[in-house]
């Protein structure tokens, strides 16, 4: 028997066509395990001016509807701190659209890899994500993945100089932990070490290919929190270490919880991971089309709150970086091409810029 598409040539396209739409009318659930075979690097194209802002340093996507994310961003020194309002307060601290200003007091971070989301068999792009490391932790990147790399082998030497620089084979060893990780785990326990222990600060950079729902991305996340939380001792601890962990998880949910129900599509949400692994959430001001398009005007970043419980955020960002079912396979390929443009150099001989 001839199949439907052999006897009805133009139901191929057509199914497509509908999926598409359907796509575009409704926001994206977060929840669909990636695909397992990653796009080409975004970050292997060269870098490209804009006329909107001759002085920015842009980095293609690899998707058209967000193209371009700068290489790198500005930040106040400490965006979150220990008086920082809790998760379930009316914030309304703001940073300059998108990434702030360069000035004698905002902190440079810069950008170590990128890649997009994507979900279904169809791979329909859901956002890009970035991650951006302060400029001035990057020598501490490089001494605590070097660190993690001799903590995690065979011998287990944790007592490795931070001068130490790999040698070629170890640098092999590390790229292929650091990409196939799932296998034996080691390159998730790498990350978790340098996460827990490094002091390194960075960012998580979203921007939605399309209006996305707020609770779609946080259940994401909480199942990826709740898929790693051995990690950090979770049913194999005192019991009121667990009931804390619930308790963030808690509060982390109600950071998306308020008015606010989604981010738009090229909005900018970002959640910067502080020293001590604080956590600060932020998201672009909705400006009308008509506004950004006539007078070129974007919306401020919005503090919508933070959490000081580092493994919250730890375990988001492992939800991007190690294990075997991460949010964007094309994000962590990116991101291990950065760490080691960083790790292969000389200690102490680290340049500026990174991809």
């Amino acid at each position: 028997m001839s199949s439907p598409c052999r006897m009805f040539p133009g139901i191929g396209s057509s199914l497509l066509l509908y999926y598409s739409q359907a796509a575009d009318r409704n926001p994206i659930l977060l929840d669909t395990a990636p695909p397992v075979s990653p796009l080409p690097s975004a970050t292997t194209s060269a870098s490209t001016q804009t006329t909107e802002d001759p002085n920015q340093d842009l980095v293609p996507t690899g998707t058209s509807t967000v193209p371009f994310f700068p290489r790198t961003i500005h930040l106040p020194p400490s965006p979150t701190t220990t008086d920082a309002p809790s998760s379930t307060s009316t914030a309304t601290r703001t940073l300059p659209y998108g990434t702030g200003p360069a000035s004698a007091a905002s902190e440079e971070y810069q950008l170590l890899g990128l890649g997009i989301r994507t979900v279904s068999f169809l791979r329909i792009q859901v956002y890009v994500v970035a991650l951006y490391v302060a400029k001035s932790d990057l020598p501490k990147l490089q001494e605590a993945m070097v660190r993690a790399f001799f903590t995690s082998t065979a011998h287990g030497d944790s007592t490795v100089s931070a001068a130490t620089t790999l040698v070629d084979n170890e640098k092999a060893q590390l790229r292929r932990e650091l990409v196939e990780g799932p296998k034996d785990g080691r390159g998730e326990k790498m990350w978790d070490e340098v996460l827990r222990e490094s002091g390194v600060r960075s960012v998580l950079r979203i921007v939605p290919t399309r209006n996305t729902d707020f609770g779609h991305m946080r259940e994401g996340w909480v199942r990826s929190i709740n898929a790693r939380s051995a990690l950090v001792g979770k049913g194999n601890v005192a019991d009121k270490l667990e009931e804390e962990l619930e308790k963030s998880v808690t509060d982390f949910k109600g950071i998306f919880g308020g008015g606010r129900k989604g981010v738009g599509k090229g909005k900018v949400l970002m959640m910067n991971r502080g020293a001590a692994g604080d956590l600060g959430v932020w998201v672009e001001d909705e400006v009308s089309e008509q506004a950004e398009q006539k007078k070129g005007k974007k919306g401020e970043m919005k503090y919508l709150g933070g959490l000081k419980d580092e493994r919250i955020s730890r375990l988001v960002w492992l939800g991007y970086l190690g294990g075997g079912n991460v949010a964007s396979e094309e994000a962590r390929r990116s991101v291990v091409d950065g760490v080691m443009d960083i790790v292969e150099r000389p200690i102490g001989t680290l340049a500026t810029q990174v991809v």
